[in-house]
């Protein structure tokens, strides 16, 4: 039986990130503003619109964040509906964006890959939006006919049951890595994305569907909880879930925003969860309080590479304290998938090495 996705509406303030975004002009402390309507925008020629999950008031507008008190007697701009009948290519993907939806397909060439799996080990949303919510994702797919009509698509799945008529099929085996968006891509066009792209899983569909369904924008998101899934308003603060869920973390405890493979280390659990949180997991510190042994040459995380990489290389190389920055150019092709990390009977941090490896200047995965 499949889980349903339960909604959780208990935030009491919201805090939305800034990051690549600036507030509407006019927004200040004080200010009442209604659930859905817009309060930052961010940049490009189809910005990104971020807006209120819950009626509430403006407590803060900082230099990197908005946050909003909620008030569900708050009176603001209610937000204007969608009308999608009549949009379509570069049009309808600016209306969709000014709805908040983050991931958006273009009409470039080849195929879109649609993955009916969850694409990592923490995030398992997947079979709930697929069956309990089919005429959001069928409603999602028509917005991708409309938005990209000449693209072919493909549906991945890990069981043939999933697949629907219609569609040429690709059957996921395997588990993780192969689930990631990053391989799927790589399995069936070749081409090398640590970012995924041209991959929709099943949130995107989702959040497609939802602004093509209801014409409103979006204010909630799928978001897989500890062992359970629930619709969260944009902007709920870590703090707030995880107290909502009992997971109470405890000194050398990591609280991990995303998969746990891929997820990324919350430093601060005031900050709130935008569109592309897809999980919130708590890693206690037993997981994790054996260090890592010196590289025994097994050569098992190159084996494991799905892009071919000899990811013994940098490996042997930090062991031997000659590892340098940026010297993998080789490395280019790394989906940054963590399946080396996984293999290594060591425990060796091989994402980290290969990261630094191959582009010292990236902060994080992809």
């Amino acid at each position: 039986m499949v889980d349903v996705i339960k909604t959780w509406d208990g935030a009491h303030v919201l805090s939305l990130s800034l990051t690549g975004a600036a507030p509407l002009r006019g927004l200040k402390k004080g200010r009442p503003v209604s659930a859905g309507e817009p309060v930052a925008v961010g940049d490009g020629p189809a910005p990104l619109v971020l807006r209120a999950a819950l009626s509430g008031f403006i407590s803060d507008v900082g230099p990197g964040e908005i946050i909003i008190s909620r008030d569900d007697a708050a009176v603001g701009e209610p937000p204007s509906a969608l009308s999608p009948a009549g949009l379509e290519g570069a049009e309808l993907a600016q209306a969709l964006a000014g709805f908040g939806v983050p991931v958006i397909p273009g009409g470039s060439a080849g195929p879109l890959i649609i993955s009916a799996a969850d694409p990592e080990p923490g995030l398992a949303w997947s079979a709930a939006l697929f069956h309990e919510h089919r005429e959001t994702i069928s409603a999602g797919l028509t917005a991708v006919g409309r938005l990209c009509p000449n693209r072919p698509l493909i549906w991945a799945a890990e069981k043939p049951e999933d697949f629907p008529s219609g569609f040429q099929t690709h059957l996921i085996r395997g588990g993780y890595p192969e689930t990631l968006p990053a391989v799927l891509k790589k399995r069936l066009t070749g081409l090398s994305d640590p970012g995924g792209r041209d991959v929709l899983g099943g949130r995107e569909l989702f959040f497609l569907g939802r602004a093509w369904r209801t014409g409103l924008p979006l204010t909630h998101l799928p978001l897989s909880l500890g062992p359970a899934n629930y619709f969260v308003p944009a902007g709920s603060r870590v703090i707030d879930l995880l107290s909502f869920a009992n997971l109470q973390p405890r000194p050398g405890d990591a609280v991990v925003m995303g998969g746990l493979v891929r997820g990324t280390t919350v430093s601060r659990l005031t900050r709130g969860l935008g569109f592309l949180a897809g999980g919130l997991n708590l890693v206690r510190a037993a997981s994790f309080d054996r260090p890592p042994s010196p590289c025994r040459a097994c050569r098992a995380c190159a084996r494991a590479c799905p892009a071919g990489l000899a990811v013994d290389l940098p490996a042997a190389l930090s062991a031997a304290q000659w590892l340098k920055p940026g010297a993998g150019k080789n490395f280019g092709d790394c989906l940054f998938c963590g399946a080396c990390a996984l293999a290594c009977p060591a425990r060796r941090p091989l994402i980290s090495m290969v990261r630094l490896f191959a582009c010292p200047e990236r902060g994080s995965a992809p």
